[in-house]
Parts: structure tokens; sequence; C-alpha cells
């Protein structure tokens, strides 16, 4: 939610601090697992941003147009990669895959007034004494955190993340566990998410160990029966770093954690409850059996992955999000080759490899090389055990 609250303090000064701090404050930005394509993929996939157009003025010139920049920014999807171009050479990308309409608000509504942003936030931060209003003050430095935090996971930047995660502990300084538990729970959940960020963009286990750790924490102090998203949210990041853990190391007791962790999400991440959330979590259910059975040589782990895919692309549009729509088709692609690999079935290899060719007509039309290359690495892989089985 950090988007909304750092886009109404740029835009508005009417906004009061108490208003600041009765919003939610997280950041949202969940992992799609692709073991199709190989290429870790970040969706922001909910919509905030009626909170934020309900606290400004209906008048302002930028009241439409920063709600059609809301509505695309937060439904985009991004390669977490390292060193990527700046904010606004980013917003201007977003053409492929996309929604084909005009991108001046999404750049105007979003990349531009992140800086804005955290520059107003730290003038707040400096008129807010502690002893008179630590409440107020824990919750600009969170904010703070929240803004660095998005900028750092869109352009890939350690430095943003190292800045966001010394926000969070400054907020933290003032949330404890006994004293504000739910407050604190929210901070280190987001403080999670960075340290998750930083492991991926640089490879780093321990990292990632420390994200889990930390995760958890957090998911502990989030009660289920009050803050139902949040807690489901902690729990298919504790699913992802328990999966990429998993499969770097090759672990089927971490990997099995993982898919419990997921499962258990879904209780409340139902298609009626958040469609793009259920979306998420069960191609993540999916993509752990298909990771088990690669990892153990279970074709029953494979077999089961391939009715979970299918069932979440019955949910999505291929022109609603095609991005997403073909990640999850490559995913189940590459588990139909592995199936094919253990049975020896050469109808299934075929199939695959007429799924990935269809995905590599789809990427080669647009920027995304990384995926363009993974696709084809799939389709040389997919004819060599088509020629090998005919033989």
């Amino acid at each position: 939610m950090a988007l909304t609250v750092a886009i109404a303090v740029a835009m508005t000064v009417a906004m009061t601090l108490a208003e600041l701090t009765d919003l939610p404050q997280h950041l949202y930005a969940e992992t799609l697992l692709s073991p199709g394509l190989g290429v870790t993929l970040q969706w922001r996939y909910q919509n905030n941003g009626r909170d934020l157009l309900a606290i400004m003025d209906r008048e302002s010139p930028v009241y439409g147009a920063l709600g059609q920049a809301i509505d695309r920014f937060e439904r985009t999807v991004f390669d977490l990669a390292p060193d990527k171009p700046t904010l606004i050479e980013w917003a201007n990308a977003q053409d492929t895959l996309q929604d084909a309409a005009d991108r001046r608000e999404l750049r105007l509504g979003g990349a531009h007034v992140f800086q804005q942003s955290i520059e107003l936030l730290q003038g707040m931060q400096m008129m807010t004494d502690r002893e008179t209003d630590p409440s107020g003050l824990s919750a600009i430095h969170h904010n703070i955190g929240d803004v660095m935090g998005l900028i750092g996971q869109r352009s890939g930047s350690s430095h943003f993340l190292e800045q966001a995660a010394l926000s969070y502990e400054q907020a933290l300084e003032i949330r404890t566990e006994q004293t504000t538990p739910l407050e604190w729970a929210q901070t280190t959940f987001n403080m999670g998410i960075v340290m998750h960020a930083i492991g991926q963009l640089e490879n780093d286990n321990r990292m990632l160990k420390q994200a889990h750790q930390t995760y958890t924490q957090a998911a502990t102090r989030l009660p289920k029966n009050e803050v139902p998203e949040d807690w489901s949210e902690a729990l298919c990041c504790i699913g992802i770093v328990l999966y990429q853990l998993g499969a770097q190391r090759r672990g089927a007791r971490t990997l099995e954690q993982s898919l419990v962790a997921f499962r258990n999400a879904l209780s409340e991440r139902s298609k009626d409850k958040n469609r793009f959330a259920w979306i998420i979590t069960q191609n993540n259910v999916a993509a752990t059996l298909q990771g088990l059975g690669i990892h153990e040589e279970d074709i029953g782990s494979l077999e089961a992955s391939v009715p979970v895919y299918e069932e979440v692309l019955k949910e999505i549009k291929q022109d609603e999000l095609p991005l997403i729509h073909a990640v999850i088709n490559a995913n189940r692609a590459s588990a139909l080759l592995a199936l094919a690999n253990e049975s020896d079935y050469l109808d299934m290899a075929e199939t695959a490899l007429a799924e990935f060719e269809s995905i590599q007509a789809i990427l080669q039309e647009t920027d995304y090389k990384n995926y363009q290359q993974q696709v084809l690495e799939r389709i040389t892989e997919s004819r060599q055990l088509v020629d090998s089985l005919q033989v």
C-alpha cells in the first residue's frame, strides 16, 4: 500500500498525518515462480489506488489520469534483475505485453512521484517529534521504507533496498512486538520483502534464509481472523523463499514445506476473494509440485502439477494478462516435457514442443530478451527429445 500513501503525500497537501497513519501500509510485490522459463517474475497484483483517490480532491486535474495510471501500474509485471534502467526508462518500456493505452499517465502517476514522495516524507519526518507523536513518526519511517523498497524492486537497485531496510529499522525502534504487535508485524514483513529481493538480486542464500526467518516472525503476529490477506501474503512469501532455497539445494523437505505454506494460504486466497492472488498461488503450488517431481524424479508429482496449471490457465484471458498467461503456459509445457523425459511419451514431447513454439511466437514480438532466450533453449531441448523418441 506504500505507493498509494506516497503518491497521496506528493499530490495533496490537505492530507493530515493522522490520515497517513490510518492507511494500510504494505509493500505488495509477489514472486510468480516460473520454472518453465527460468526467470523470476514479480507481479504487483493488488488494486489499492481506490484508497488514494478517496482522499484526493476530485477537482484536481490529475484525479482522472492518476486513477488510470494506478490501475495500470498496480497490475504490471516485471522481471527482478539487477542494474535495470532508471525508473522513467522502466516506465517508458512497459508497453510490452501490457495494456496498449497511452502510458503518459503511468509515467506521471508512478515513476516521477516516487522521488518527490521520499523528499516530502523526509520533510515530515524532520517536523515530527518522537516524544509527542511516536506513532506518526514510525508511520513516516515505514512509508519511506515502502517507497524506497518499491524503487529498489522496480530498478533492481540494492542501494534503494538497503535504504528501505534502514527506514524499517528506524520504524521498528518505535514499533515493538510488545507495544504494537500488528504494526510491528507489518513493518517486519516488509523488511522480509526487502531482504528477499536483495537475496534474489545478489543470489545470496544467506539473505534468503534471513528473509524466511523474518517472514516467519511476522506471520506469527498477523492474526488470520483480523488481517486474513496479510496473513496469507506472509505464508505465500514463506512458500516462495522456501521454494527458492529448496530448488537451489535440491532439498525435497524444503520444497514440501513450501507446498504446505502455499496450500495453507489458499484457505484465504479463493477465486471469489481475490482472483489474482489465487492465480499466483495456484501457479506456485503447481511449480512446487513440478520442482519436487524433477528433483526427486517423481512422476506422480509431475503429473499432479499439470492439471493445476490447466486450472489456472482457464481463469486467465490471454489478452488480459498476456505475460502471465505465457509464463504459466510455459510452466505447463515444461512439466509435460519433464514427464515425457521420464516416461518416453512421444506425443507428450511433441505437445510440449508445439506449446513452446507458440510461446516463442508471442515473445519474439516483445523486448523480453531473457524470456526469448529461455524459450529458445526449451524448444531446442524439446526437439532433441522428440528426435530421440522417434528413433
